[in-house]
């Protein structure tokens, strides 16, 4: 929840950008009360990796349909839109002591739930091939296969429940659900399972989602072992299981149409700004199309 938060963090922004391109292109999402690009000189003798950007609207409501442009790519990389809940927008010292830390990945913000205090999540890499690695000493000191990275564009919720998901593999085709539930119960609790299937694959798969990231390390030690007469393989999942979702009402369901819509019409317009050719072009198109109708 965004509560009366205005401010929304943009990080991975391509080196080349310019505080015009950013006002353009999240003014198009609601009106813009202030707006910082750090650094906000460039040194040509001191090469920048990427930029910071601040963006305050006028209304809170921005600040949520504003994270649906994480992902976007935006001259040569996907952004990343968080809110900033600590205040005032920072000056730049502070913006670059954050970015110095390695905290404007939402991999590596605190969030509920979280992780066990002894894992902990690392930024790993360069823009645009940056990675999320997670270090849990037990598995290493168990002999058990280390996490595999992980986008560093998903948010520190998603990661969480990625990590205390495990994928299973070579089960009997008779194998239900809760007979699955069952046999991993020794480890923990099952929150979730999701069985699933690979194109061309005869293999059965499922996903299992344990409650406690702590049930990990049992489940993969069941690695080789027997249900149902089949012996099955138990992986690090890369994936979390998609939630079944309950009906929003018909307000709610306006607002991420229309959130959707509008990061839509902003991709097209900062498209266009930065190529005024792909600009013309796209009028002339549309010229063409209204033409034809009449």
């Amino acid at each position: 929840m965004t509560g009366s938060n205005k401010i929304v963090q943009i990080t991975n922004i391509a080196p080349q950008a310019t505080r015009d391109q950013m006002q353009t292109l999240f003014g198009y999402l609601g009106k813009i009360e202030d707006i910082r690009l750090y650094p906000t000189i460039r040194d040509v003798a001191v090469p920048v990796q990427s930029r910071i950007c601040y963006v305050k609207f006028h209304d809170h409501v921005c600040v949520g349909v504003a994270q649906h442009m994480t992902n976007t790519v935006f001259i040569d990389r996907a952004l990343i839109v968080i809110p900033y809940t600590s205040g005032d927008i920072p000056d730049e010292q502070r913006a670059l002591e954050i970015t110095n830390q390695g905290s404007l990945v939402p991999g590596l913000l605190p969030a509920e739930p979280k992780l066990p205090p002894h894992v902990t999540n690392h930024l790993e890499g360069i823009p645009p091939n940056q990675v999320i690695t997670t270090h849990d000493p037990r598995l290493e000191a168990n002999g058990l296969p280390l996490y595999p990275p992980l986008p560093a564009t998903l948010d520190a919720r998603r990661i969480e429940e990625i990590r205390r998901t495990l994928l299973v593999a070579g089960i009997e085709s008779s194998v239900t659900p809760q007979q699955l539930i069952d046999y991993f119960s020794s480890a923990g609790e099952v929150k979730y399972v999701r069985f699933c299937s690979r194109d061309g694959d005869l293999e059965h798969y499922a996903l299992l989602e344990f409650s406690d990231q702590n049930s990990i390390i049992a489940s993969l030690q069941m690695n080789g072992s027997d249900l149902n007469g089949k012996s099955i393989k138990v992986y690090h999942s890369t994936q979390g299981i998609v939630k079944p979702q309950a009906k929003s009402n018909e307000a709610a369901q306006r607002e991420i149409e229309e959130a959707m819509s509008r990061v839509k019409e902003a991709q097209n317009l900062i498209s266009a700004a930065i190529d005024p050719v792909i600009g013309l072009l796209a009028k002339e198109k549309k010229r063409s199309r209204s033409g034809s109708r009449s």
